[in-house]
């Protein structure tokens, strides 16, 4: 039996009779057929690649089950020997190892006192600073506070000083022809509201 691709599904003609079936409805699902055909016969591919490799590594695995068989025989017969010598350098390596566990914690303590030392200098520095930020900006607020109240002040003022030029200018409009001029101050532009 031949292999069927994804393009002869798509390409395939049929005969048309009378009281057929649709042709749309036949392409639209010979589509949708070639499309997953298409799917399986490249997972089918993937999944063949994938027996090949797991193939070979099968085979690589038993070529290393016979070595490790092969080391574990003379490594049996080692063993004794072995053992026997690593229970003498056991027993000389624990007393070493007691001795630099020792020296290691008295070296690790000193360490940790020295570092308990520095982070309380730390804290201490970072608290210094902190309130030291606290009362720069508790300054700085006080400064607007009062920069605040005194534009206030001069704004009062200012429309006091308005309002009886305009009250003046009203009564003796008369007498004074040659042209006062008021002054206004805009602060309006300035970067604080009351």
């Amino acid at each position: 039996m031949s292999i069927i691709s994804p393009k002869d599904i798509r390409k395939n003609d049929f005969k048309k009779i009378f009281r057929g079936y649709d042709p749309n409805e036949v392409d639209a699902f010979l589509e949708t057929v070639s499309l997953r055909y298409e799917r399986l016969h490249e997972e089918n591919a993937m999944l063949s690649d994938k027996v090949k490799s797991l193939t070979s590594d099968v085979e690589v695995y038993k070529e290393n089950e016979s070595t490790l068989q092969k080391a574990i025989v003379k490594t049996q017969d080692l063993a004794e020997e072995v053992i026997s010598n690593a229970k003498k350098k056991a027993e000389n390596i624990i007393r070493e190892g007691e001795l630099n566990s020792q020296k290691i914690m008295q070296e690790v303590e000193k360490d940790i006192m020295s570092k308990k030392q520095e982070l309380e200098e730390m804290k201490l520095r970072n608290d210094k600073l902190v309130e030291d930020v606290k009362l720069f900006f508790l300054e700085k607020l006080n400064e607007m506070d009062e920069f605040i109240k005194n534009r206030n002040i001069y704004s009062m003022e200012l429309e006091n000083i308005s309002s009886s030029d305009e009250n003046i200018m009203n009564s003796d409009e008369e007498e004074n022809t040659q042209g006062m001029k008021k002054v206004s101050i805009n602060t309006a532009k300035t970067n604080f509201s009351d």
